[in-house]
């Protein structure tokens, strides 16, 4: 660890201070990612690390093929080097580590699955599915079976070898009024739920190019900020927020790399993306942030300020629900005109509903149907957009300044709403 080597040499107390590693591990991942993506996103390109079925055009300029994937690879090693070299690795950072990698392999196994299935169907070895644009990975059973367990796993360890407990912090109510304690037996689960489901919300919401970064940016920022003033005794008592042991603070310098892999990723993954986070960032960075929020007792606050992976999920189960709901009742024709959100997750709703198209829809949205009957009108022509990439960037920027509502939302709620 630099800082303790530079300590040991100059006895000043900046080489402690959380603040002066959580900007220098910021730096370092910053580096490290700008360096090395430029690197990596053409070897991809030339080795055809993708999913996406769309060739590349042999000899013209710009590049026009496929967006490579497993761009997340990056920032998971830019994210370990700087946590290494800067954070002091106690329970908590080896322990975030220790998920962040485990869940990263998942992602990986599945993106190389999504590469060599592709590779499969260009050698004419399998046939192409009809109605889809990218490679299959592994079975969404085998992946969520292959995430329970590493996450029963690190949940075990953590239960018995980090400093947490059952306590949870309820959002509106005082601690003092109540401060509820589940039992292992339902902190357990409670705990692989939430892991879990963080990691699969992030990874569902990874479906157009850069919405999944500003979320986990503020989510980072929100957990760097609990961390530190509830690793503070007199500034968690005045704020009326559970204190924690001086360690807790480790996560706001950890929090820095997240920060600054999202940060410096944005570079890279603005529509139009160089290059996508893939599973193995999403899967990855979901599951340490999820966490995170279990180690500063706000879990219930997760689903606030991560709002947008929350109703990324919730889109998707309204809109098989619904479907499975008309199939059985009015039959397939009236259950394939008649959809809740135009597509799903939500994000696609809205992209679908801002292009313009002189054709007469063949779906209608029950959703917008109930908004015209309470007074808010469906989107008017002029206001819809026909370049589909104005319109990806239109939707990604809405759901950009959603997330830092959310987290301001969260950080009054946390800090000041008792």
């Amino acid at each position: 660890m630099i800082a303790a080597l530079l300590y040991s040499i100059w006895h000043y107390q900046i080489f402690k201070s959380v603040l002066f590693r959580g900007g220098m591990t910021f730096i370092t991942a910053y580096l490290i990612i700008v360096f090395l993506m430029p690197k990596v996103i053409r070897l991809f390109r030339k080795k055809g690390i993708t999913s996406d079925f769309t060739p590349a055009v042999p000899g013209m300029k710009p590049y026009t093929g496929a967006t490579p994937i497993m761009g997340g690879g990056v920032l998971i090693f830019a994210i370990l080097v700087s946590s290494v070299l800067w954070c002091n690795l106690n329970q908590y950072i080896i322990a975030l580590l220790t998920i962040m990698v485990s869940f990263g392999v998942i992602g990986a196994i599945d993106d190389v699955a999504k590469v060599f299935h592709k590779r499969r169907i260009e050698a004419g070895k399998e046939n192409r599915k009809s109605y889809s644009d990218k490679a299959d990975g592994i079975s969404g059973r085998t992946r969520l079976i292959a995430e329970f367990l590493v996450a029963l796993l690190v949940v075990l360890a953590l239960y018995l070898y980090v400093d947490i407990d059952g306590h949870l912090v309820v959002p509106f109510v005082p601690l003092k009024d109540w401060y509820p304690y589940l039992p292992k037996y339902i902190f357990i689960p409670f705990m692989l739920l939430i892991i879990v489901g963080g990691a699969n919300a992030v990874n569902l919401t990874d479906g157009m190019d850069s919405l999944a970064t500003m979320p986990l940016m503020t989510c980072a920022l929100f957990v760097s900020g609990v961390a530190y003033i509830g690793g503070d005794l007199e500034w968690a008592a005045r704020l009326k927020i559970p204190h924690f042991t001086h360690d807790i603070k480790e996560l706001s310098v950890f929090s820095m790399a997240i920060i600054s892999s999202g940060f410096s990723f944005l570079r890279y993954n603005v529509p139009p993306a160089s290059i996508y986070m893939g599973d193995l960032g999403a899967l990855a960075l979901g599951s340490v942030i999820s966490a995170m929020f279990i180690f500063v007792k706000a879990e219930l606050f997760l689903p606030i300020v991560g709002g947008i992976f929350v109703f990324s999920v919730f889109s998707t189960i309204i809109q098989r629900f619904f479907f499975k709901m008309m199939l059985r009742w009015k039959g397939r024709s009236c259950a394939e005109k008649y959809r809740f959100f135009l597509r799903s997750p939500y994000h696609h709703h809205l992209q679908k509903l801002w292009t313009y198209s002189e054709e007469k829809p063949n779906v209608q949205s029950v959703w917008l149907l109930f908004l015209e009957k309470i007074g808010f009108p469906t989107l008017p022509d002029e206001e819809k957009l026909v370049n589909p990439q104005l319109v990806h960037s239109r939707v990604v920027w809405l759901m950009h300044l959603k997330s830092i509502w959310l987290f301001v939302f969260t950080v009054v709620l946390f800090f000041k709403v008792r």
